[in-house]
C-alpha cells in the first residue's frame, strides 16, 4: 500500500523511473525507519537523484506528504477505533475533530495558509511557522484533494494491516480483544512515539502500548511479551528487509554511467 502511494506521488511530480527501480528504492528507505519521524527516508529522494537526476528538492516533498499523510491515516484509525470500541466521547470527538481538520487545513491551501499565518504571529512559534509554510508550498500540489484522499485511504489500509497484525498477535496469546480495540490501541501508541521524536518512536509506543493494554485486563508478561513481537513484525522487519535490499543492491547507491552520460 505504501509503495503504491510512493508510485503515485512520483507521478504527480513527473518523476519517471522503471516500476523495479522505484520498488528497490522505497525498499531501500525502509532501513531508515528507524530515524525520529522517519525522516531519514529521505534517502528515496537521495536515490531517485542518483538514478534519474531529478534534484532532492522535487522528491523530498514526497517523503514529507507520506508522514503527513500517515499522521492523517493515524488520526482517521484512532477514530474509527474509538466510534466501534466506544472508547469514550472525549477520544472520540478529539480524533474526529482532528482528522477534520488536518484533512481540510491541508487540502484547502486557503485554510492552510491562515493557520500557518495566525502560528506566524506568534513570538515562540514564528520561527517554526515559516518553516512549516515553505515545507507547505513545497508539497501544495501533492496535497490536492483527490490526492490527499487516495493517499490517505492507501495509508489507513496500510497502518490498519499493522493494527490487524497486533490484532492477531493478542489472539496468539489467547487475549479476546476486539479488531476495534486492538486499532484504537495500536494506532494511538505509534502516534505517541511518533510525537515524543525519538528514533522509530522507541520507548514512547511501547510504553503506551503495554499501559493501554495493562488497563484493559491483559497480565503485564503477556503485555510486554505481545508488544515486544509486534514491534519486531512491523518497526524492525521493515528496518531489515530495507537493510537487506541495500545489501544485495550495491549499485543502487552508485550514480551509473549512462546516468553521468
Amino acid at each position: 500500500m505504501r509503495f503504491l502511494r510512493w508510485e503515485i506521488y512520483l507521478r504527480r511530480t513527473g518523476v519517471r523511473i522503471s516500476a523495479w527501480l522505484s520498488l528497490r528504492i522505497f525498499f531501500s528507505g525502509l532501513v531508515m525507519s528507524i530515524t525520529p519521524g522517519k525522516v531519514g527516508e529521505l534517502l528515496k529522494a537521495y536515490l531517485v537523484k542518483m538514478h534519474s537526476g531529478v534534484p532532492v528538492s522535487r522528491t523530498g516533498p514526497i517523503v514529507v506528504a507520506e508522514r503527513v499523510t500517515d499522521l492523517l491515516a493515524l488520526f482517521c484509525l484512532i477514530f474509527a477505533g474509538s466510534l466501534i470500541y466506544r472508547t469514550g466521547y472525549l477520544a472520540l470527538v478529539a480524533s474526529g475533530a482532528v482528522t477534520a481538520f488536518l484533512f481540510v487545513g491541508l487540502a484547502s491551501p486557503r485554510a492552510a495558509l491562515l493557520v500557518l499565518g495566525i502560528v506566524e504571529r506568534l513570538p515562540f512559534l514564528k520561527h517554526y511557522g515559516e518553516r512549516v509554510e515553505r515545507a507547505y508550498e513545497s508539497m501544495r500540489f501533492l496535497l490536492r484533494p483527490g490526492v490527499l484522499s487516495l493517499a490517505t485511504t492507501l495509508g489507513v489500509l496500510a497502518w490498519f494491516a499493522e493494527c490487524a497484525g497486533f490484532a492477531f498477535v493478542l489472539r496468539g496469546f489467547a487475549i479476546d480483544l476486539s479488531m476495534a480495540f486492538a486499532t484504537f490501541v495500536y494506532a494511538s501508541s505509534t502516534l505517541v512515539g511518533a510525537l515524543v521524536l525519538l528514533p522509530g518512536g522507541l520507548g514512547g509506543t511501547e510504553g503506551s502500548m503495554v499501559a493501554m493494554l495493562l488497563a484493559a485486563g491483559v497480565a503485564k508478561e503477556i503485555a510486554i511479551a505481545a508488544t515486544f513481537l509486534v514491534r519486531i513484525a512491523t518497526l524492525w522487519f521493515a528496518v531489515l528487509l530495507g537493510a537487506f535490499v541495500l545489501l544485495f543492491n550495491p549499485r543502487l547507491a552508485v550514480r551509473t554511467d549512462s546516468i553521468d552520460a
